[in-house]
């Protein structure tokens, strides 16, 4: 499923992206859940994924 969002100021350098409700529950992602950014520059995309706990 492909939808569009528009990326939102939410301070003076921080952005937010709004992630629907339907895609947090097919991941099982909750509030307060730590994930892992990662920069992927060659395909130009951000990666993200659950963060294990180490």
């Amino acid at each position: 499923m492909k939808l569009i969002r528009k990326l939102t100021s939410t301070g003076k350098y921080s952005k937010a992206l709004v992630i629907p409700r339907e895609f947090l529950r097919s991941l099982r992602w909750r509030q307060d859940q730590n994930l892992e950014l990662e920069l992927d520059e060659k395909g130009k995309r951000i990666i993200v994924r659950d963060a294990k706990d180490k």
